[in-house]
Protein backbone atom coordinates (compact mmCIF):
# COMPACT_ATOMS: atom_id res chain seq x y z
CA UNK A 1 0.00 0.00 0.00
CA UNK A 2 2.92 2.25 0.95
CA UNK A 3 4.47 1.54 -2.16
CA UNK A 4 1.24 2.28 -4.10
CA UNK A 5 0.80 5.43 -2.29
CA UNK A 6 4.15 7.23 -2.21
CA UNK A 7 5.87 5.36 -5.68
CA UNK A 8 3.44 7.22 -7.86
CA UNK A 9 4.19 10.54 -6.00
CA UNK A 10 7.99 9.72 -6.38
CA UNK A 11 7.36 9.60 -9.95
CA UNK A 12 6.65 13.19 -9.77
CA UNK A 13 9.56 14.39 -8.23
CA UNK A 14 11.67 12.79 -11.40
CA UNK A 15 8.67 14.41 -13.94
CA UNK A 16 10.34 17.84 -15.28
CA UNK A 17 9.55 19.95 -18.40
CA UNK A 18 11.84 19.74 -21.17
CA UNK A 19 12.58 23.36 -20.71
CA UNK A 20 12.72 25.43 -17.58
CA UNK A 21 10.43 28.55 -17.67
CA UNK A 22 10.28 29.53 -13.82
CA UNK A 23 12.48 29.10 -10.21
CA UNK A 24 12.82 26.73 -7.12
CA UNK A 25 10.74 29.45 -5.50
CA UNK A 26 7.63 29.05 -8.19
CA UNK A 27 8.42 25.30 -8.15
CA UNK A 28 7.81 24.91 -4.86
CA UNK A 29 4.02 26.22 -5.06
CA UNK A 30 2.97 23.51 -7.65
CA UNK A 31 4.69 21.36 -7.38
CA UNK A 32 6.33 21.11 -3.51
CA UNK A 33 2.76 21.72 -2.17
CA UNK A 34 1.40 19.64 -4.55
CA UNK A 35 2.82 16.71 -3.90
CA UNK A 36 2.50 17.78 -0.02
CA UNK A 37 -1.39 18.13 -0.22
CA UNK A 38 -1.43 14.73 -2.46
CA UNK A 39 -0.12 12.53 0.02
CA UNK A 40 -2.59 13.90 2.91
CA UNK A 41 -5.33 13.04 0.65
CA UNK A 42 -4.12 10.13 -0.09
CA UNK A 43 -3.76 9.06 3.76
CA UNK A 44 -6.87 10.51 4.99
CA UNK A 45 -8.88 8.56 2.19
CA UNK A 46 -6.55 5.09 2.73
CA UNK A 47 -8.68 2.94 5.63
CA UNK A 48 -6.05 0.56 5.28
CA UNK A 49 -4.02 2.51 8.26
CA UNK A 50 -7.28 3.53 10.01
CA UNK A 51 -9.88 1.08 9.90
CA UNK A 52 -13.69 3.00 10.04
CA UNK A 53 -13.46 6.61 10.02
CA UNK A 54 -15.33 6.85 13.29
CA UNK A 55 -17.30 4.28 16.18
CA UNK A 56 -19.64 5.67 18.20
CA UNK A 57 -20.69 3.63 21.84
CA UNK A 58 -24.36 3.98 23.08
CA UNK A 59 -26.27 2.05 25.19
CA UNK A 60 -29.90 2.64 23.58
CA UNK A 61 -29.22 2.85 19.42
CA UNK A 62 -28.20 0.79 17.00
CA UNK A 63 -23.81 1.33 16.65
CA UNK A 64 -24.15 1.26 13.07
CA UNK A 65 -27.05 3.96 12.66
CA UNK A 66 -24.86 6.22 15.75
CA UNK A 67 -21.82 6.42 13.21
CA UNK A 68 -23.67 7.44 10.04
CA UNK A 69 -25.37 10.21 12.60
CA UNK A 70 -22.61 11.01 13.93
CA UNK A 71 -20.33 11.72 11.09
CA UNK A 72 -22.55 13.78 9.22
CA UNK A 73 -23.99 16.04 11.86
CA UNK A 74 -20.79 16.33 13.58
CA UNK A 75 -19.19 15.48 16.95
CA UNK A 76 -18.78 18.04 20.42
CA UNK A 77 -16.32 18.39 22.87
CA UNK A 78 -16.86 20.34 26.25
CA UNK A 79 -14.69 23.07 25.81
CA UNK A 80 -13.93 23.26 29.47
CA UNK A 81 -13.02 19.78 29.84
CA UNK A 82 -9.79 19.46 28.17
CA UNK A 83 -7.67 20.34 31.25
CA UNK A 84 -7.77 18.45 34.29
CA UNK A 85 -7.40 14.70 35.56
CA UNK A 86 -7.99 11.57 33.49
CA UNK A 87 -10.03 9.50 35.42
CA UNK A 88 -11.26 11.92 38.07
CA UNK A 89 -12.56 15.30 36.13
CA UNK A 90 -13.23 13.77 33.02
CA UNK A 91 -12.94 10.32 31.06
CA UNK A 92 -11.15 12.08 28.09
CA UNK A 93 -10.25 15.27 27.51
CA UNK A 94 -12.98 17.29 26.02
CA UNK A 95 -15.76 14.67 27.63
CA UNK A 96 -17.67 15.22 30.62
CA UNK A 97 -21.52 16.15 31.00
CA UNK A 98 -22.29 19.14 29.90
CA UNK A 99 -23.10 21.43 32.34
CA UNK A 100 -25.82 24.14 32.08
CA UNK A 101 -24.48 27.15 29.78
CA UNK A 102 -21.27 25.29 29.60
CA UNK A 103 -19.50 25.98 26.25
CA UNK A 104 -18.93 22.91 23.58
CA UNK A 105 -17.42 22.94 20.18
CA UNK A 106 -18.70 21.36 17.29
CA UNK A 107 -15.95 19.47 14.96
CA UNK A 108 -17.21 19.37 11.37
CA UNK A 109 -14.54 19.65 9.50
CA UNK A 110 -13.81 15.72 9.18
CA UNK A 111 -15.88 14.46 6.50
CA UNK A 112 -14.97 17.64 4.08
CA UNK A 113 -10.91 17.20 4.77
CA UNK A 114 -10.29 15.12 0.96
CA UNK A 115 -12.52 18.51 -0.65
CA UNK A 116 -10.97 20.55 0.86
CA UNK A 117 -7.74 19.15 0.37
CA UNK A 118 -8.04 18.77 -3.47
CA UNK A 119 -9.39 22.26 -3.49
CA UNK A 120 -6.04 23.89 -2.09
CA UNK A 121 -4.02 21.65 -4.47
CA UNK A 122 -5.92 23.63 -7.65
CA UNK A 123 -5.35 26.62 -5.80
CA UNK A 124 -1.36 26.28 -5.69
CA UNK A 125 -1.42 25.23 -9.24
CA UNK A 126 -3.62 28.03 -10.83
CA UNK A 127 -0.33 30.44 -10.97
CA UNK A 128 1.65 27.26 -13.34
CA UNK A 129 -1.14 26.97 -15.35
CA UNK A 130 -1.66 30.71 -15.76
CA UNK A 131 2.41 31.34 -16.53
CA UNK A 132 2.35 28.11 -18.72
CA UNK A 133 -0.29 28.90 -20.81
CA UNK A 134 0.98 33.11 -21.67
CA UNK A 135 4.63 31.31 -22.25
CA UNK A 136 3.52 29.21 -24.52
CA UNK A 137 6.19 26.68 -24.73
CA UNK A 138 8.59 29.67 -26.20
CA UNK A 139 11.69 28.37 -24.01
CA UNK A 140 10.62 25.17 -25.74
CA UNK A 141 11.06 26.10 -29.21
CA UNK A 142 14.48 28.82 -28.30
CA UNK A 143 15.97 25.69 -26.63
CA UNK A 144 15.28 22.97 -28.71
CA UNK A 145 18.54 22.62 -30.46
CA UNK A 146 20.50 23.45 -28.30
CA UNK A 147 19.98 20.63 -25.46
CA UNK A 148 22.16 18.08 -25.09
CA UNK A 149 25.38 16.89 -25.87
CA UNK A 150 24.37 16.52 -29.46
CA UNK A 151 24.41 20.74 -29.39
CA UNK A 152 28.57 20.35 -28.60
CA UNK A 153 29.06 18.46 -31.66
CA UNK A 154 27.36 19.57 -34.34
CA UNK A 155 28.21 22.87 -35.24
CA UNK A 156 24.98 23.98 -37.75
CA UNK A 157 22.25 22.57 -34.95
CA UNK A 158 24.30 25.16 -32.28
CA UNK A 159 24.35 27.80 -34.97
CA UNK A 160 20.89 27.44 -35.95
CA UNK A 161 19.83 27.51 -32.63
CA UNK A 162 21.73 30.60 -31.86
CA UNK A 163 20.15 32.27 -34.69
CA UNK A 164 16.34 31.23 -33.71
CA UNK A 165 17.17 33.23 -30.52
CA UNK A 166 18.72 36.25 -31.77
CA UNK A 167 16.19 36.65 -33.99
CA UNK A 168 13.70 36.23 -31.36
CA UNK A 169 15.87 39.05 -28.94
CA UNK A 170 15.53 41.64 -31.98
CA UNK A 171 12.32 41.31 -32.87
CA UNK A 172 10.85 44.58 -31.72
CA UNK A 173 8.32 44.36 -28.96
CA UNK A 174 7.40 40.56 -29.14
CA UNK A 175 5.15 41.07 -26.19
CA UNK A 176 8.59 41.06 -24.06
CA UNK A 177 7.49 43.30 -21.82
CA UNK A 178 4.20 41.66 -20.98
CA UNK A 179 6.28 38.37 -20.56
CA UNK A 180 7.86 39.61 -17.67
CA UNK A 181 4.91 41.62 -16.08
CA UNK A 182 2.95 37.83 -16.44
CA UNK A 183 5.49 36.08 -14.62
CA UNK A 184 6.04 38.75 -11.49
CA UNK A 185 2.36 38.89 -11.25
CA UNK A 186 2.38 35.27 -11.20
CA UNK A 187 5.14 35.12 -8.39
CA UNK A 188 3.09 37.60 -6.46
CA UNK A 189 -0.09 35.83 -6.89
CA UNK A 190 2.05 32.11 -5.38
CA UNK A 191 3.03 34.74 -2.43
CA UNK A 192 -0.95 36.07 -2.16
CA UNK A 193 -2.37 32.57 -2.26
CA UNK A 194 0.03 30.87 0.70
CA UNK A 195 -0.85 33.45 2.79
CA UNK A 196 -4.71 33.17 1.83
CA UNK A 197 -4.26 29.28 2.70
CA UNK A 198 -3.26 29.70 5.65
CA UNK A 199 -6.00 32.19 6.95
CA UNK A 200 -8.45 29.64 5.02
CA UNK A 201 -7.47 26.77 6.38
CA UNK A 202 -7.94 28.38 10.07
CA UNK A 203 -11.49 29.17 9.26
CA UNK A 204 -11.91 25.76 7.84
CA UNK A 205 -10.89 24.14 11.50
CA UNK A 206 -12.02 26.51 13.37
CA UNK A 207 -10.31 29.26 14.05
CA UNK A 208 -7.47 27.16 15.29
CA UNK A 209 -5.09 27.09 12.38
CA UNK A 210 -2.43 30.22 12.46
CA UNK A 211 -1.35 29.09 16.15
CA UNK A 212 -1.71 25.73 15.43
CA UNK A 213 2.11 24.75 15.39
CA UNK A 214 3.29 26.93 17.78
CA UNK A 215 0.72 25.83 20.40
CA UNK A 216 2.38 22.30 19.89
CA UNK A 217 5.39 23.01 20.04
CA UNK A 218 4.93 24.79 22.89
CA UNK A 219 3.96 21.90 24.68
CA UNK A 220 5.66 20.52 28.26
CA UNK A 221 6.87 17.12 28.79
CA UNK A 222 4.29 17.11 31.66
CA UNK A 223 1.97 14.78 32.82
CA UNK A 224 -0.25 13.32 29.86
CA UNK A 225 -3.36 13.09 32.35
CA UNK A 226 -3.03 16.03 33.42
CA UNK A 227 -1.65 18.61 30.87
CA UNK A 228 -3.85 20.48 27.95
CA UNK A 229 -2.57 18.73 24.33
CA UNK A 230 -3.18 21.04 21.80
CA UNK A 231 -3.59 17.73 19.38
CA UNK A 232 -6.83 16.54 21.22
CA UNK A 233 -8.52 20.24 21.51
CA UNK A 234 -8.27 20.59 17.45
CA UNK A 235 -8.29 16.68 16.69
CA UNK A 236 -10.39 15.03 19.17
CA UNK A 237 -9.76 10.99 19.27
CA UNK A 238 -13.02 10.88 21.01
CA UNK A 239 -15.74 12.86 20.87
CA UNK A 240 -19.73 13.34 22.47
CA UNK A 241 -22.35 13.17 20.06
CA UNK A 242 -26.30 13.52 20.56
CA UNK A 243 -28.97 12.05 18.88
CA UNK A 244 -32.86 12.99 19.98
CA UNK A 245 -36.25 11.13 18.49
CA UNK A 246 -39.56 9.83 19.36
CA UNK A 247 -39.94 7.48 22.05
CA UNK A 248 -43.06 5.11 21.57
CA UNK A 249 -45.54 7.60 23.57
CA UNK A 250 -44.93 10.88 21.26
CA UNK A 251 -42.02 12.15 24.34
CA UNK A 252 -38.69 13.25 23.12
CA UNK A 253 -35.85 11.07 24.12
CA UNK A 254 -32.09 11.97 23.92
CA UNK A 255 -29.38 9.63 23.02
CA UNK A 256 -25.91 10.44 24.26
CA UNK A 257 -22.84 8.68 22.33
CA UNK A 258 -19.17 8.38 23.38
CA UNK A 259 -17.60 8.39 19.54
CA UNK A 260 -13.67 7.32 18.71
CA UNK A 261 -12.54 9.05 15.61
CA UNK A 262 -9.66 7.29 14.46
CA UNK A 263 -9.05 9.24 11.05
CA UNK A 264 -8.17 12.32 13.37
CA UNK A 265 -4.27 10.17 14.22
CA UNK A 266 -3.98 11.10 10.78
CA UNK A 267 -5.63 14.97 10.70
CA UNK A 268 -3.84 16.22 13.16
CA UNK A 269 -0.28 15.00 11.94
CA UNK A 270 -0.94 15.99 8.38
CA UNK A 271 -2.00 19.46 9.66
CA UNK A 272 1.18 20.64 11.82
CA UNK A 273 3.14 19.03 8.23
CA UNK A 274 0.90 21.61 6.36
CA UNK A 275 1.26 24.36 8.87
CA UNK A 276 5.46 24.70 9.32
CA UNK A 277 5.49 24.06 4.91
CA UNK A 278 2.76 27.03 4.66
CA UNK A 279 4.59 29.00 7.38
CA UNK A 280 7.96 28.12 5.51
CA UNK A 281 6.42 28.66 2.05
CA UNK A 282 4.96 32.05 3.06
CA UNK A 283 8.42 33.13 4.46
CA UNK A 284 10.77 32.03 1.35
CA UNK A 285 8.11 33.72 -1.48
CA UNK A 286 8.13 36.81 0.99
CA UNK A 287 12.23 36.88 0.64
CA UNK A 288 12.28 35.90 -2.73
CA UNK A 289 9.77 39.12 -3.37
CA UNK A 290 11.98 41.15 -1.97
CA UNK A 291 14.85 39.84 -4.09
CA UNK A 292 12.50 40.33 -7.76
CA UNK A 293 12.02 44.38 -6.34
CA UNK A 294 15.94 44.74 -6.07
CA UNK A 295 16.24 42.86 -8.84
CA UNK A 296 13.63 44.52 -10.92
CA UNK A 297 15.38 48.19 -9.94
CA UNK A 298 18.65 47.16 -10.14
CA UNK A 299 21.04 46.68 -13.60
CA UNK A 300 23.98 45.63 -11.98
CA UNK A 301 22.24 42.96 -9.83
CA UNK A 302 20.68 41.53 -12.43
CA UNK A 303 24.39 41.40 -14.53
CA UNK A 304 25.33 39.72 -11.62
CA UNK A 305 23.09 36.89 -11.92
CA UNK A 306 23.41 36.18 -15.28
CA UNK A 307 27.33 36.54 -15.23
CA UNK A 308 26.69 34.21 -12.06
CA UNK A 309 24.81 32.12 -14.63
CA UNK A 310 27.31 31.36 -17.45
CA UNK A 311 30.00 30.37 -14.70
CA UNK A 312 31.45 33.43 -15.12
CA UNK A 313 32.77 32.50 -18.78
CA UNK A 314 30.65 35.97 -20.28
CA UNK A 315 32.25 39.43 -19.25
CA UNK A 316 29.71 41.26 -17.49
CA UNK A 317 30.64 44.40 -20.22
CA UNK A 318 28.76 41.93 -22.74
CA UNK A 319 26.07 40.91 -20.29
CA UNK A 320 25.41 44.74 -19.81
CA UNK A 321 25.18 45.47 -23.26
CA UNK A 322 23.00 42.96 -24.04
CA UNK A 323 20.49 43.82 -21.21
CA UNK A 324 20.20 47.39 -22.59
CA UNK A 325 19.10 46.84 -26.27
CA UNK A 326 18.54 50.46 -27.63
CA UNK A 327 16.20 49.30 -29.65
CA UNK A 328 13.86 47.98 -26.64
CA UNK A 329 13.01 50.34 -23.81
CA UNK A 330 12.93 49.94 -19.93
CA UNK A 331 9.96 47.24 -19.52
CA UNK A 332 11.07 45.26 -22.51
CA UNK A 333 14.67 45.39 -21.43
CA UNK A 334 13.30 43.62 -18.33
CA UNK A 335 11.88 40.74 -20.82
CA UNK A 336 15.00 40.82 -22.20
CA UNK A 337 16.86 39.61 -18.77
CA UNK A 338 14.05 37.40 -18.02
CA UNK A 339 14.21 35.85 -21.28
CA UNK A 340 18.00 35.56 -21.19
CA UNK A 341 17.56 34.24 -17.24
CA UNK A 342 15.50 31.39 -18.28
CA UNK A 343 17.79 30.71 -21.23
CA UNK A 344 20.95 30.44 -18.82
CA UNK A 345 19.26 27.74 -17.02
CA UNK A 346 18.69 25.19 -19.71
CA UNK A 347 21.82 26.04 -21.41
CA UNK A 348 25.36 24.73 -21.06
CA UNK A 349 27.61 28.37 -20.08
CA UNK A 350 29.97 27.32 -23.28
CA UNK A 351 26.84 27.99 -25.44
CA UNK A 352 26.05 30.74 -23.62
CA UNK A 353 28.88 32.38 -24.20
CA UNK A 354 28.61 31.61 -28.23
CA UNK A 355 24.56 33.93 -27.53
CA UNK A 356 25.97 36.67 -25.92
CA UNK A 357 28.53 36.74 -28.39
CA UNK A 358 25.69 37.02 -31.08
CA UNK A 359 23.30 39.13 -29.08
CA UNK A 360 25.73 42.16 -28.02
CA UNK A 361 27.69 43.10 -31.00
CA UNK A 362 30.74 45.86 -30.61
CA UNK A 363 27.80 48.43 -31.50
CA UNK A 364 25.70 47.80 -28.61
CA UNK A 365 28.97 47.41 -26.33
CA UNK A 366 30.23 50.72 -27.68
CA UNK A 367 28.27 53.03 -25.45
CA UNK A 368 29.71 50.69 -22.56
CA UNK A 369 33.17 50.74 -23.39
CA UNK A 370 32.74 54.76 -23.85
CA UNK A 371 31.65 54.82 -20.07
CA UNK A 372 34.78 52.82 -18.74
CA UNK A 373 37.00 55.13 -20.42
CA UNK A 374 35.54 58.28 -19.21
CA UNK A 375 35.44 56.40 -15.94
CA UNK A 376 39.38 56.11 -16.48
CA UNK A 377 39.83 59.50 -16.93
CA UNK A 378 38.47 60.75 -13.94
CA UNK A 379 40.21 58.29 -11.69
CA UNK A 380 43.47 59.46 -13.13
Amino acid sequence: MFDFIFGGIGNLFNKWDSAIIDNHVFRMHYRGTFILLLSAILLVSSRQFIGNPINCMTDSMSSGVMDSYCWIHSTFSVSDSFQGTIGDEHSYPGVSPLATGGAYHHHKFYQWVIFFLSLQMGLFYLPRMIWKSYEGGVMKLLTGNLSGIASFMDCDSKRDGIDTIAKFYSMSGAGRGKFFLVFVICEVLNFVNVIGQIYFTDRFLGHQFTTYGTNVLSQTEGNFTERRDYLNVVFPKVAKCSFNKFGVSGSIQSHDALCVLPLNIINEKIYIGIWFWFIFLASVTGAWLIYRLINTLSLPVRVSVLHARTAGLVRKEKIRAALLNPDHNGLQQLGDYLMLYLLAKNLSPLILKDMFDRLAPEKYGAVDEELQSLQKSADM
